[in-house]
């Protein structure tokens, strides 16, 4: 198990309703949707103002995606505080399983804003990110990449090139869904 990231461009609203299966069908037809790329998309509401364009459990068209692993749920967030420290938030201890933990994503899970802070103060495991989010994503993955390409470990540069890749593509009225 792990974390599974898909980002879209150009995402449109289809109007459907729903059959017996929990399959979108045309509202008026009742008829399957006839396209091959639509995608429904869950707003994660632990995150609010990641994804406000976007209607929860709404069915979109898309023009263009991409996909990648992000890894383990562990390896994920190993990567997160790599990329918490890239962009320069302090080192933090937090508690859990009852014990202590460092780490430098604590200021932005305590509602910190600044660089990466969207991903950084984001869902492990489930939630989408819409296009403006995005865009400033994007933008802090474009300011940080020489920091990023002098990263000493060349998984955390494939990932974080893979992640930069999937802001860019979402800014184009698209998406970043987490699944």
């Amino acid at each position: 198990m792990g974390l599974d990231i898909l980002a879209y461009s150009a995402i449109e609203k289809i109007d459907c309703v729903f059959n017996e299966d929990g399959e979108p069908i045309d509202s008026e037809t009742r008829e399957p949707l006839d396209c091959d790329c639509y995608i429904q998309l869950y707003v994660n509401n632990s995150f609010p103002g990641r994804a406000d364009e976007i209607e929860n459990k709404g069915v979109y068209s898309f023009r263009d995606s991409v996909g990648f692993r992000a890894g383990s749920y562990g390896g994920y967030n190993n990567w997160r505080d790599d990329l918490a420290k890239i962009a320069g938030w302090p080192l933090g201890e937090y508690e859990q399983y009852g014990e202590r933990r460092a780490s430098h994503c604590i200021e932005c899970w305590n509602g910190a804003n600044g660089p990466f802070s969207e991903l950084i103060n984001f869902s492990d495991c489930e939630g989408v990110i819409g296009a403006s989010v995005s865009q400033k994503l994007a933008s802090d993955f474009k300011e940080y990449q020489t920091m990023a390409d002098a990263h000493p470990d060349a998984y955390f540069r494939e990932k974080y090139a893979e992640w930069r890749r999937a802001f860019e593509l979402a800014s184009d009225s698209g998406c970043v869904k987490f699944s």
